[in-house]
């Protein structure tokens, strides 16, 4: 939901404190223009809870592919190295090649040459493999990101399996647009 004032969004944040109002995660995400007011400072502070985050548009990984990419590199970097450096050692020793007798080594320095490529080929495997996944986003987050770059607040809520958002209060609040991410 994108806002234009932080005040509605704490208005709305609170009534679904105070009506127990089931949501698996909300996030609201600061302009991006940096002209926060002092009274909207007072407010995000008040507002500091368990139940919903405070974040800037570069932090949050919905909305920032960029980072998305990376937590996945990450991810995959931690099992496709090891993998790779198995993968390599079994290959060495299974087919007891003597790739690298230039360097006058021997059978197990072969294998651990090997276990060490395989390393490296999970570690650009991660890159290639992070960089292949398209969630296709960059058309429905586009309207977010230029309503953030305009001074304006987004309210991100993610109901909770078997319960549907209170759409009646949502609309109450008056959002300057609302847009569905799936996903």
């Amino acid at each position: 939901m994108i806002f234009k004032e932080v005040e509605k969004c704490v208005d709305l944040l609170e009534i679904f404190k105070e009506r127990s109002i089931f949501i698996s995660q909300a996030i609201l995400i600061k302009p991006n223009n940096d002209k926060i007011k002092s009274e909207q400072e007072q407010i995000l502070l008040n507002l500091r809870s368990n139940f919903y985050k405070i974040e800037n548009i570069e932090n949050n990984r919905i909305l920032n592919p960029k980072l998305d990419r990376e937590i996945r590199q990450k991810g995959m970097k931690n099992w496709l190295m090891p993998f790779g450096f198995l993968a390599g050692l079994s290959f060495s020793n299974m087919t007891n090649l003597t790739t690298f007798s230039f360097l006058n080594l021997n059978a197990f320095g072969e294998s651990l040459v090997g276990g060490l490529l395989g390393l490296g080929s999970g570690y650009i495997g991660s890159f290639f493999a992070s960089g292949s996944i398209n969630l296709n986003r960059s058309k429905e987050i586009r309207p977010l990101l230029n309503a953030n770059k305009d001074g304006k607040w987004l309210m991100l809520l993610e109901d909770q399996n078997g319960y549907e958002l209170p759409w009646n209060l949502i609309k109450e609040s008056e959002p300057l647009d609302i847009i569905f991410l799936e996903g």
